[in-house]
C-alpha cells in the first residue's frame, strides 16, 4: 500500500516520481521492472522508494490504479439504470479512444498482454471475484464482461477495431432481445 509519506510529498516530486513509474512499467513486464530504473529517472534514492512503496507491485498497484481512475473518470454509471445496445457501444468506442489517446496506453497495453494475470492473481482471490461479481444481474454481468474483452481485444488488435465494436453491438442487442422475452 502506498505510504501516507508518499500521498504527502509536494505534487512536483509525487508527479515526477508517478512519471518514472509510468515510464517504467509501460516499457517493462512487471517481472523485468527494476527498482534502479525508476529511482534514476525520478532522482529520488532508493530507500526512499521503500519509504514510499512496498515493492514494485505496490509501486506497479498506485500507478496502474492512478491510471484506470484517470481513464475511467468520464464512466460513471449510474445503478439500476438501463441503457440501450447504442449507448454502450458509444460509450465502449469512446472509453477505447480516450485509452487509445491516453499517456496510459502503453501500461494498459503492458498490463493487458503481460501483467494481468499475475496481478490478478496475487491481488484477488477467485473467490473474492466471484463474490464482486456476484450481485450483478445476469444481463449486467454479460455486457461487463464482453465490454472488458472487447477493450482488450481492440487494444491488441487496432485494424480491428470496428468490426469488434459491431460485434459487441450486436451481442448486446441479442441480450436485450433475450431480457425482453
Amino acid at each position: 500500500m502506498v505510504s501516507t509519506t508518499f500521498e504527502n510529498l509536494n505534487k512536483d516530486k509525487k508527479q515526477n516520481i508517478t512519471k518514472a513509474l509510468l515510464t517504467e512499467f509501460s516499457h517493462h513486464p512487471l517481472s523485468g521492472s527494476k527498482v534502479s530504473r525508476i529511482v534514476a529517472e525520478s532522482g529520488i534514492a532508493r530507500g526512499a522508494f521503500y519509504k514510499y512503496f512496498d515493492d514494485l507491485n505496490d509501486a506497479y498497484m498506485y500507478v496502474y490504479g492512478q491510471a484506470m481512475t484517470g481513464i475511467h473518470s468520464d464512466f460513471k454509471r449510474e445503478p439500476g439504470i438501463s441503457y440501450s445496445p447504442e449507448k454502450y457501444r458509444d460509450e465502449l468506442k469512446s472509453f477505447v479512444d480516450q485509452a487509445s489517446n491516453s499517456e496510459y496506453f502503453d501500461l494498459i497495453k503492458m498490463h493487458i498482454t503481460t501483467n494481468e494475470a499475475l496481478i490478478e492473481h496475487n491481488k484477488i482471490s477467485k473467490d473474492e471475484d466471484i463474490m464482486f461479481k456476484a450481485h450483478l444481474d445476469a444481463k449486467t454481468w454479460a455486457i461487463a464482461v464482453l465490454t472488458h474483452e472487447t477493450i482488450k481485444l481492440i487494444l491488441l488488435h487496432p485494424e480491428s477495431k470496428k468490426e469488434l465494436l459491431d460485434r459487441f453491438y450486436q451481442a448486446v442487442c441479442d441480450l436485450s432481445i433475450k431480457e425482453k422475452e
